[in-house]
Formats: C-alpha cells, structure tokens, sequence
C-alpha cells in the first residue's frame, strides 16, 4: 500500500485549469467533506461525476514565498532528481506561462506508468498565483505495452502570500492512474499522496534556500 501511495504522489508533482480554478471549476460539483487535519493540513475529498474516484483537496500555510513555489513546480527537468520515482521528464513545448512535457514514472511492484501533461501559470486578481495541469496528448510519446497511460490528472495549487515569508497553499487534484487498481486503494493513496506533495514542496523550498546559502 505504501508503494502505491508513493506512486501516486508523484502523480501530483506536475501541475493547470483557468483564471482563479478554484472559483471556476467547484460552483456545480458536489459537497466537500472534511476528511482529517494534522501538523495544520486540513484535507477534504468529494464525489466526482461519473467516477467512484473521489476528487481530493487540501489546504496549509508554511514558510515561502510564491515565487519559490512557482519555481519548483516549473523545474521541470530536475523532477527526477528531487521526486525519487521519477526516472524521465521531457518539455516538449514552452512560453512564458505554460509548459507541454512528458513523464515517467516507476516504482516497485506496480506497473511503471507514463503521461503528458499542460502546466500553466495564472496570475489571479487577488495577486495571488495559481498553477494549473490538465492531460494534453502528442504522437512523440504513444501509448505502449511498457507503460500504463495515466487515464486522467487534472488540478491546480493556488499559493497565497499571506506574510512576507509564509504561503498558504490550497491544492486540488483529480487523478485516475489506469491500471486496474482497486477503486479504494485509488481513494486512500490519493489522500495520503496529496499531503505527501505538499510537504516535498516546502521541504524543496526550504533545501533550496539552504543551498543558496553556501
């Protein structure tokens, strides 16, 4: 089960949706649930139409800025140095606010699995920035009996600098690994995997700080 979590933590790691998404994409869907709250990280999870995989979300405030953030997530090819599982992360497009790439990703056990995915950023009215991902395709990269093909993995962070050294993050992800799974290890690994990601992120913000200080 812990390798499962592991994987699908990863999963997580690359954002992208529309202006402020987390105004946008929530008015019609369904109720969020409070799911648990631990070292200030409170975790909600919901019903997604047309799937028994839940849509989860997460909030919490630690020490960063939201241009480190941003930077992190935009890294896109020291992915596999910093994220253990990852093995391969290609850009295969780029502009100022948005990048195309293509990853692998293995780990013990499970199927090693592959996927493309758009991420942008999104400068929000209330100055604060959001990083969105949704799946994209490309014939670079096709589908074969090597890797599991990601099904679906769509989602943002939103950073909010609420003090000069501190960000609140509010993050929400929809991931269907493919493979054949079992629903409910699908649901437990994703709540695990969300407060996983959100802990590697600070503690790269806090690493890289560290190293600039040398």
């Amino acid at each position: 089960m812990r390798i499962i979590i592991l994987f699908i933590l990863l999963l997580q790691i690359f954002p992208v949706l529309a202006a402020d998404p987390a105004n946008k994409s929530e008015k019609k869907a369904a109720k969020w649930e409070f799911v648990s709250e631990k070292d200030g990280l409170k975790l909600f999870e919901r019903e997604h139409e047309g799937s028994e995989i839940k849509e989860v979300k997460a909030v919490v405030t630690y020490q960063g800025t939201i241009q480190e953030a941003v930077d992190i997530m935009f890294d896109r090819l020291k992915h596999p140095q910093i994220f253990k599982y990852i093995t391969y992360s290609d850009v295969l497009k780029k502009n100022d606010k948005c990048d195309w790439s293509y990853n692998r990703i293995s780990v013990p056990v499970a199927t090693d699995r592959d996927y493309y995915v758009k991420s942008c950023r999104v400068d929000n009215s209330d100055g604060s920035v959001s990083v969105t991902w949704v799946p994209f395709d490309d014939p670079k990269y096709p589908v074969t009996d090597k890797f599991v093909r990601v099904a679906d993995n769509k989602g943002y962070y939103k950073f909010t600098q609420v003090e000069p050294d501190k960000i609140k993050v509010d993050y929400y992800i929809y991931n269907d690994p493919g493979g054949s799974l079992p629903v409910f290890v699908k649901n437990i690994a994703s709540r695990q995997a969300v407060t996983d990601t959100l802990w590697t992120l600070h503690k790269e913000i806090m690493k890289r700080r560290a190293a600039s200080k040398k």
